[in-house]
């Protein structure tokens, strides 16, 4: 065989191995394949709340995209080429996602504000956690959609983003009461932090958690690092002004921060995104249009293929929630 076709031998065995991510694009509506959604148009303008929903969140997983249907109440995997593969309620059975009443408001049983996969030590997906805002509880599933558990707390007041660490623990992010609360794979409280609404990362073996703090002295943000017992690792001044700032990911490896932020000027449709080294200097920066409505709007497969969603919530059933790509700054 000639050197030429070992070549082609070789870069075809290395696309076969490598997944390739096609844009994600589902319609609008009820049903299998189907993001639900609510908003003016499907209510003929009697919303009480103004703001539109659909999809919240999304998640990578390998070479799968699994997508919440905030309002639909159910879980969407999806290939790497953007094939429906399954779906599974997150609903008891018989219970619909929302009810219409005699006045012709909505009243919703769920909304999916965030998911989060536990993955197990060989790298396969075990199972899901599942925020759901409108009970302000957190249910768990396998990832076939059996439910395995609940957990609830009194002093839940809007539950927002949810990750899981490499052991296990389930971190909660809490509007309401400004927590971060942590528990242990079995769903006993371990610890709980305060939290600032700017996002939050989970990073390593030891399940590092890392947070944005607000430091007036400087009118600045600090990256800080603690352990699960909320013992301070690092603490460093992030080198740039900032608003309404959300940490997404930390990788420890590459020594990095992903960090979006509000333009100080205001938002008018598009964020700063920063990459930082975890010193808090800046490495690089750009721009991102990213829905304003959406919460988790961004994620990656392993740190590498990055994905925005991109979608009017307002305009459905007109057009589609798509995924697209994103190439960082």
């Amino acid at each position: 065989m000639n050197m030429k076709k070992l070549c082609l031998l070789a870069s075809l065995v290395l696309f076969s191995t490598n997944a390739i991510f096609a844009e994600l694009v589902i319609p609008y509506g009820e049903g299998s394949g189907k993001v639900d959604y609510t908003n003016a148009n499907k209510y003929d303008e009697k919303l009480e709340d103004p703001l539109p929903f659909g999809p919240l969140s999304f998640r990578m997983i390998g070479d799968k995209t699994w997508v919440a249907d905030s309002v639909g109440g159910k879980l969407m995997q999806f290939d790497n080429q953007g094939k429906l593969i399954s779906e599974f309620s997150v609903l008891p059975k018989d219970v619909k996602p929302y009810t219409v009443n005699e006045e012709g408001y909505p009243d919703a049983n769920i909304l999916i504000e965030d998911i989060a996969p536990v993955i197990s030590s060989n790298g396969d997906l075990e199972a899901w956690w599942v925020a759901d805002s409108n009970d302000n509880k957190l249910l768990k599933f396998s990832a076939d959609g059996k439910i395995l558990a609940q957990l609830q707390d009194p002093d839940y007041g809007q539950l927002f983003r949810i990750e899981v660490g490499a052991n296990g623990h389930l971190f909660v992010a809490d509007k309401g009461s400004r927590k971060i609360y942590i528990y242990d794979s079995n769903g006993n409280h371990v610890n709980e932090m305060n939290w600032e609404w700017s996002g939050m990362a989970v990073s390593g073996k030891e399940e590092n958690l890392y947070r944005l703090i607000y430091f007036n002295e400087e009118n600045r943000n600090m990256l800080v690092s603690t352990d699960i017992k909320g013992n301070v690792i690092k603490s460093k001044v992030i080198d740039i002004e900032m608003s309404d700032p959300e940490l997404w990911w930390v990788d420890e490896i590459k020594g990095e921060a992903v960090i979006t932020y509000t333009p100080l000027e205001g938002f008018e449709g598009q964020y700063n995104i920063i990459r930082i080294n975890l010193d808090g200097k800046v490495i690089a920066s750009g721009k991102l249009t990213a829905p304003f409505v959406m919460n988790r709007f961004i994620d990656h497969a392993d740190y590498e293929d990055v994905f925005i969603g991109k979608c009017d919530y307002s305009e459905a059933p007109n057009g589609n929630f798509e995924i697209v790509p994103f190439k960082m700054p």
